[in-house]
């Protein structure tokens, strides 16, 4: 049975004290799944690890049993329900979540990320240590989480900006603006040696790819003709030549922003 259902945009939300649209910047990680800029961390459900002993168990049954037999059969079918299980449980969260942040916002803003680059297989000293980190990637299913933003951000008249992958949102000061040295992944909270603040290392991205997504927001708002709605989706390698001029006369003779 087809259906045609027209969504209705949800809408606008913008600040209490002015006129400027509601943004939240997100950063995808390990640690926490989603961390929101105000400081809230959605905690990562690890599936595969709730679930790792008895997907073994059910995967050496099947090892046990005679090929093309019956009871193989059935096993097989019982490690597909529980795979089933696992992706409906991870969709049903993100899609509960996706939903929330959809609607609680006008501009979400979300760092550029290669999860295929991510997850190439491990080679070499340290590929079990990979191999771990792969199977918890895979298990956030950040591309799920990040298509479901996608589309719902077109279907409710909202905007979506996807900062640049290059980005320093979490060596940047998001209080002054200044550029700390590299840190390692280990490193979950440092201090800013120019003035002093003290960051949570999430929190502080979050909070440098919201105003980065909202700087990007504006040039394209601004950009277009009068009328015309902004785009449900901002990436920061595709934005539009008119955009890019006005960057140019804002960077000045030096190439640098002011």
């Amino acid at each position: 049975m087809l259906v045609e259902e027209r969504i209705e945009p949800l809408p606008p939300v913008f600040l209490p004290t002015g006129g400027a649209p509601k943004a939240v910047g997100l950063d995808l990680g390990l640690a926490a799944l989603v961390t929101l800029d105000d400081g809230e961390k959605v905690e990562h459900p690890r599936l595969l690890k709730k679930y790792g002993a008895k997907l073994a168990a059910r995967q050496r049954s099947l090892h046990r049993k005679k090929k093309g037999s019956n009871n193989r059969n059935k096993a097989r079918q019982e490690i597909a329900r529980l795979y089933a299980l696992i992706g409906d449980a991870r969709r049903d969260a993100l899609d509960r979540l996706t939903t929330r942040l959809v609607r609680e916002n006008q501009v979400l803003v979300v760092e550029d990320l290669s999860v295929a680059s991510l997850v190439r297989s491990p080679r070499g000293e340290g590929r079990r240590r990979k191999a771990g980190l792969n199977r918890a990637i895979l298990d956030a299913s950040w591309g799920e989480l990040l298509r479901q933003l996608r589309y719902k951000c077109a279907w409710y008249g909202r905007t979506l900006v996807v900062v640049d992958r290059f980005f320093p949102s979490t060596r940047r000061c998001s209080a002054c603006g200044t550029y700390s040295p590299k840190m390692d992944l280990a490193v979950r909270g440092w201090s800013c040696g120019a003035c002093g603040a003290v960051h949570d290392r999430d929190v502080n991205a979050a909070r440098n790819l919201r105003d980065e997504g909202l700087r990007l927001y504006g040039l394209v708002a601004s950009a277009l003709p009068a009328g015309r709605a902004v785009p449900s989706m901002i990436r920061a390698s595709e934005t539009p030549d008119c955009v890019r001029v006005r960057e140019d006369v804002r960077a000045g003779p030096t190439g640098r922003r002011p």
